[in-house]
């Protein structure tokens, strides 16, 4: 199923906040997820996770469509299927879809040896995909992708980009009957909520960005100082034997937790933190100097430290204005008020 969960959630001197999240989505909506450029994202490999894995996967865990859209023109329609044997028979199509592609892609793995590289390419659209995703500027994400929930009682319109944030606008607003018809009654019916979501993106991508909206919401970031670290899943670091390796290499225990924090970032392409509940903190070295001597540095751009107040004044990001050019202060790249060590290394 769609989720959002937070890893690493930072607040700098200056006000800006960055947020780091495993997020879990239907595997074809990624191409359009990766335009926001502003994030930086590592992703789980199709061409990484064995082939056997991935199957077991498409079979106990398959994404189904959440709503099934009757056909229309243009981009997005308004109108879904409600009657119960025609979603079923919908969704028992789709599933023999899955079964078929499971099939084909055996068959060419087990009998033909053709590598899992391509053979997991068949799974995909019935996938759910694994992204970790950081960043300090949401606004326009949540704009264009999150749902636009509209609901008119008593000559008063409500609009929000959550159901949750409904719940609490009718809440203050004391509107308890409204409470008990439009959310107790139909928190999970799926067909309630959209009919009333205006919002015009495919409406897996809205249930993504509706659920990172919401743990962002939900959580309270940490207040660091200028030159203070956002670590993604350093909550969750044994730093009595960091302190123990940080001696024994004499390398300070920072340097030794964000590049810890880099190699768990760079092992979401082929394994979770579930698959490997024992972390090797040697191993995770060893793979940080892989991924530095590779070249393969996404995963250095989740590890950030907050600016100075001299690198806030003095790193610009110029945009025209008025035929000049006006320079705002404190960006380093996509970020804000942070520097990723992608960019302290180059």
């Amino acid at each position: 199923m769609i989720q959002a969960k937070i890893v690493a959630d930072s607040l700098s001197p200056q006000g800006h906040r960055l947020t780091t999240l495993e997020v879990v989505m239907p595997r074809y909506i990624l191409a359009e997820f990766n335009t926001h450029r502003i994030l930086s994202k590592n992703s789980a490999s199709s061409r990484a996770i064995p082939f056997n894995k991935m199957v077991k996967n498409v079979q106990e865990n398959p994404f189904i469509p959440y709503a099934w859209q009757i056909d229309h023109k243009g981009m997005q329609g308004s109108n879904y299927f409600t009657d119960e044997e025609q979603i079923s028979e919908h969704r028992l199509q789709w599933l023999e879809a899955r079964n078929i592609a499971i099939q084909v892609a055996e068959n060419m793995n087990h009998v033909g040896n053709v590598t899992k590289q391509l053979c997991n390419r068949l799974l995909e659209p019935f996938m759910y995909h694994k992204v970790l995703v950081s960043g300090t500027e949401w606004e326009n994400f949540f704009n264009l992708r999150c749902p636009q929930y509209e609901y008119i009682a008593e000559g008063e319109t409500y609009t929000t980009k959550s159901w949750k944030s409904l719940e609490d606008m009718l809440v203050k607003r004391k509107r308890d009957s409204l409470l008990e018809n439009a959310y107790e009654v139909n928190q999970t019916n799926t067909l309630f909520r959209l009919k009333h979501n205006k919002g015009q993106a495919d409406i897996h991508m809205m249930f993504l960005a509706e659920a990172i909206y919401d743990a962002i919401q939900e959580s309270t970031p940490r207040k660091l100082k200028e030159g203070e670290w956002h670590i993604p899943y350093g909550d969750n670091f044994d730093m009595g034997k960091i302190a123990s390796i940080s001696t024994k290499l004499d390398i300070s225990i920072t340097e030794i937790v964000c590049k810890i924090s880099v190699a768990r970032c760079a092992r979401l392409s082929y394994q979770t933190l579930g698959d490997n509940p024992e972390i090797n903190y040697e191993k995770d070295l060893e793979l940080y100097e892989v991924l530095s001597k590779s070249g393969h540095w996404s995963p250095f751009e989740h590890v950030a430290r907050v600016m100075t107040e001299y690198e806030y004044n003095s790193y610009l990001h110029g945009r025209p204005l008025n035929g000049g050019i006006y320079s705002e202060r404190g960006w380093c790249r996509n970020f804000k008020g942070f520097i990723q060590q992608r960019a302290l290394i180059d």
